[in-house]
């Protein structure tokens, strides 16, 4: 069977728009300007540690907030308030149909990740998952690609799809898998590392299932 992994966040869940939620309800607990309620949404897209983030948060804010209390409290939050859109759901669908073995490979923490799983309902649309914090290993490493390829049972060919080019793009090309890079910019500047570039992942799974090659030998 063909293998498909996933990235979770930004890819097949809405974590901009969880992040912007999470800001706003954030921000109307401290009575923070809408400029700073921004800039909080903003940072929580940054692609560091969100331990990093938090303290930045505290100390630019000049909050009297436990960083890491404030970590907890968007980590139980969160799962609450991602979604994974519908097309993207019948994207995974129309992979399963054709007989792809489905996984995600995500960075983080396992109760904010595997809750993001579970609630979504992307546990029942694809064979498994990877996390990081379980794991021991973190995109990119080549390691937790194979990881995911064992634990799904088969082998490490197929394609990653994400919108981290270095987590996503780079890791996936290092482990040997064809990448589709989820992004808004122009496709050329997915050369060299990426195989192409998508908008979203319904457009990344059609281009995957009709490319001439994406039945691997």
């Amino acid at each position: 069977m063909p293998l498909a992994l996933f990235d979770l966040d930004g890819t097949l869940i809405d974590q901009a728009r969880a992040a912007a939620l999470w800001a706003g309800e954030f921000g109307e607990q401290r009575a923070l300007t809408p400029e700073q309620i921004t800039w909080v949404a903003d940072a929580l897209s940054e692609r560091r540690s969100k331990e990093l983030v938090f303290h930045g948060v505290v100390d630019r804010l000049g909050l009297d907030d436990d960083p890491l209390r404030i970590w907890n409290d968007y980590r139980r939050r969160m799962p609450e308030l991602v979604t994974c859109p519908g097309e993207a759901m019948a994207a995974l669908s129309a992979l399963r149909a054709a007989g792809w073995t489905i996984g995600i490979v995500t960075n983080g923490e396992i109760d904010n990740q595997e809750g993001k799983i579970l609630r979504t309902g992307l546990s029942a649309a694809v064979d498994g998952w990877v996390i990081s914090a379980e794991a021991g290993v973190r995109k990119p490493d080549p390691a937790i690609f194979a990881l995911a390829a064992r634990r799904l049972g088969v082998p490490l060919r197929g394609w990653m799809i994400g919108d981290g080019l270095e987590s996503d793009i780079a890791g996936g090309a290092a482990a040997g898998l064809r990448t589709a890079w989820i992004t808004d910019a122009d496709s050329d500047d997915a050369a060299p590392l990426a195989t192409f570039a998508a908008a979203s992942v319904p457009d990344a799974v059609a281009q995957i299932l009709v490319t001439a090659d994406a039945v691997l030998d």
